[in-house]
């Protein structure tokens, strides 16, 4: 029989959110640790999220209390849309380095994901699976274009706020999106990367590593 360790997470007093918080994120780690585990057993297509569900000790309805879709919890839980809260928070932070804003909203949605080495280690080689990296990449698109659609419209709000007044708004978005996007993909995909940094870490890395790569470019 099925034991849903996660069924009074929600009913938890105000006085012990603390705990709430700790709960979630070991409730988020378990079904990410159990994915990865299966898929890296065997494949993505031979894995349900039945046997997540039953690995992570979890029922079904817990599953997508946290993730999406399978994909989500295989690929990682900052593959998932970003929440109305997120949204707000980005288009409502204070500051006007846009680029600073940015990635602290990336880094708030990535703390929701398990940074433990193993499960990344595990990913290094899941996204070396055909399948996975179909659908990491169709995941990594439609994050971009949200993010996209964010930065044009706080852009538009803010014209002071962008760091080429000469661009439409939408095409700096569209240049940074694609700045953000393209670091997040090597950091997660590189083959030299190193899997005990935090992910948000190894973005800025890579977002360093572009900086200084195209600085050489001749054309």
């Amino acid at each position: 029989m099925q034991v849903d360790k996660d069924v009074d997470d929600g009913f938890l007093p105000d006085s012990d959110l603390g705990l709430r918080e700790q709960k979630r994120l070991e409730t988020n780690r378990r079904i990410e640790d159990a994915a990865t585990r299966l898929v890296d057993e065997s494949s993505f297509d031979e894995v349900t999220i039945e046997q997540i569900c039953e690995a992570a000790g979890i029922s079904r309805r817990t599953f997508f209390n946290y993730f999406s879709a399978k994909e989500s919890a295989v690929i990682g839980s900052s593959s998932e849309p970003l929440t109305t809260e997120q949204r707000e928070a980005f288009l409502n932070a204070e500051g006007s380095n846009i680029l600073h804003i940015l990635v602290e909203n990336i880094e708030r949605h990535f703390n929701t994901e398990s940074q433990d080495p193993v499960i990344q280690e595990r990913r290094q080689r899941i996204f070396a699976q055909p399948d996975v990296a179909v659908r990491a990449l169709a995941f990594r698109k439609e994050r971009s274009r949200e993010t996209m659609e964010l930065l044009t419209e706080r852009l538009t709000a803010n014209p002071e706020e962008q760091l080429n007044p000469e661009l439409a708004p939408q095409t700096e978005a569209m240049l940074l999106s694609g700045f953000i996007r393209e670091a997040t993909w090597l950091a997660m995909s590189r083959p030299d990367r190193d899997c005990e940094l935090p992910m948000i870490d190894r973005i800025y890395r890579s977002m360093e590593l572009i900086k200084e790569y195209t600085k050489g470019l001749e054309w």
